[in-house]
């Protein structure tokens, strides 16, 4: 029935040819670039990380959590098409090895050439803000093209491109914070892990959502534009490209730059030096924000346009396929199911999402290249599989498709918030948004009604927060100083 509402054709496809990924020259080029950085690390920083082995365990740990955040993050925006865990990770190695060996050496460079042309006063006030933008982003962009040679067929949309730009910022972004707290510990001439835990708040805590995963997400975003926009005149391509490049090294500029600390840190001190921090990284984190937003929208357009060609309601019902726009949307149509049928109805739903999902970027690229089909279709039998299966379990609990309706604000649902946020200051807060959740979610099975969604973010936000109240009691001052 589905395989028949899709038309599979009857004569299969010949193969697409093997691209074996040794037999490309880029690979080669990348490996050996892999190769070098590597080296590079290891004869700049060994002999600190050899002094220093317990402080470099820490920040390795510490940052190493704080990029998986940022990447769970990103997971969730890359729902509708995620892009496979092994180029990710190569964005990763390049952001983190190559990027950030090469950088070292160019930065050190630079700072010599602006001290010959300008009075040291200039270079130390804006050095870094024209130092660290100049080779970063350009080392990191390369990182882009890179992932694109290797992996032309994953760049299916702008998303993809903020995707790859981003996860080589991470790459980047989380070496670069462990580089700065072995230089912190060194200067500090101590083994102890203080100096980790400040490197940890002012450049994780505080500035780490806007940091080089940003800017290198917004340049990832220019060079998807003009890449995949072949219809337009490639004036329009370069200038996508070049305004990609220009928008993310105007971030960073801005980041590294006295402009707004000056004024503000003059005048409030450190909570001026915070309200800076906040300001310019409000600003850039605006930009992207805004470019994810028209990405998404795009991509979501023509992922739901394959759906809704289907005509299937057995497939994908209208209900469905508008709960995939956005993480909200879906998340409201777990939360639903958990209230109607529990745990069962959550991970069905789950499930359907993420094969529906699945089947809509199978067509798409089919949609797109042909030559693919026969790539392609055995992830859409799978595909449609598993919405068969998900279908099945529905049944019984009554759900015929994912329902976004979102309940009234109650006096529960606040409360829960409220005591989430508490969590912060006492662990026991989170027995607030636990009781009200299940106290509501309860009276609201029973009598077949919707519960308010606000009862789970107060729940994630406690259980967030407790995991941050955890951290900071679990390493003490007395065992950092």
């Amino acid at each position: 029935m589905a395989a028949a509402t899709i038309a599979l054709p009857t004569r299969t496809p010949p193969p697409a040819p093997i691209r074996r990924a040794w037999r490309e020259p880029a690979w080669w080029l990348f490996a050996g670039l892999i190769t070098f950085g590597l080296v590079e690390l290891l004869v700049i920083f060994g002999p600190g990380a050899i002094h220093h082995p317990a402080p470099l365990l820490f920040a390795t740990v510490l940052f190493g959590l704080h990029g998986a955040f940022l990447i769970w993050i990103l997971r969730r925006l890359d729902y509708l098409e995620p892009e496979p865990i092994a180029l990710l990770a190569t964005a990763l190695a390049w952001g983190g090895i190559v990027a950030t060996a090469n950088a070292v050496r160019a930065n050190v460079a630079a700072d010599s050439i602006l001290t010959k042309l300008y009075p040291l006063t200039f270079v130390q006030r804006w050095g870094p803000a024209i130092e660290g933008p100049t080779n970063e982003e350009i080392l990191k962009s390369l990182g882009i093209v890179a992932l694109i040679l290797l992996a032309r067929s994953q760049l299916n949309s702008v998303m993809d491109g903020v995707i790859f730009g981003a996860f080589v910022g991470i790459g980047f972004q989380e070496v670069e914070n462990i580089v700065y707290s072995l230089n912190a510990v060194a200067g500090a001439d101590t083994n102890a892990l203080g100096p980790v835990w400040q490197v940890f708040v002012l450049r994780g805590l505080l500035s780490g959502l806007w940091s080089h995963a940003v800017y290198s997400a917004i340049v990832g975003a220019g060079i998807a534009y003009a890449v995949l926009r072949r219809e337009r005149p490639m004036s329009v391509r370069v200038a996508a490209a070049t305004l990609g490049f220009v928008g993310g090294w105007s971030a960073h500029f801005l980041w590294n730059s006295p402009l707004f600390t000056d004024v503000l840190s003059g005048a409030g001190g450190g909570f001026g030096t915070v309200v800076s921090m906040l300001i310019k990284g409000g600003l850039i984190l605006s930009a992207l924000l805004v470019i994810i937003h028209f990405a998404r929208r795009s991509e979501y357009r023509a992922l739901a346009s394959h759906l809704y060609r289907l005509d299937d309601v057995h497939i994908a019902p209208v209900g469905d396929i508008r709960a995939l726009r956005t993480a909200r949307s879906r998340q409201v149509a777990r939360w639903n199911a958990y209230v109607a049928g529990g745990f069962a109805g959550t991970r069905a739903i789950r499930r359907l999402q993420r094969s529906q999902a699945d089947l809509a970027a199978h067509l798409v690229r089919v949609d797109e290249c042909p030559g693919t089909a026969s790539v392609e279709y055995p992830g859409i039998a799978r595909a449609l599989a598993q919405i068969s299966t998900a279908r099945a379990r529905l049944g019984p609990i009554g759900i015929s498709q994912s329902d976004t309706t979102r309940a009234h604000r109650t006096w529960a649902g606040w409360l829960a918030m409220l005591g989430g946020v508490a969590t912060i200051f006492t662990p026991y807060a989170i027995l607030v948004p636990i009781v009200l959740a299940v106290w509501r979610v309860r009276a609201a099975r029973r009598a077949h009604q919707y519960a308010d969604p606000r009862l789970l973010t107060g729940l994630l936000i406690g259980v967030a927060l407790l995991v941050v109240w955890l951290a900071f009691h679990a390493v003490g001052a007395e065992q950092i100083d």
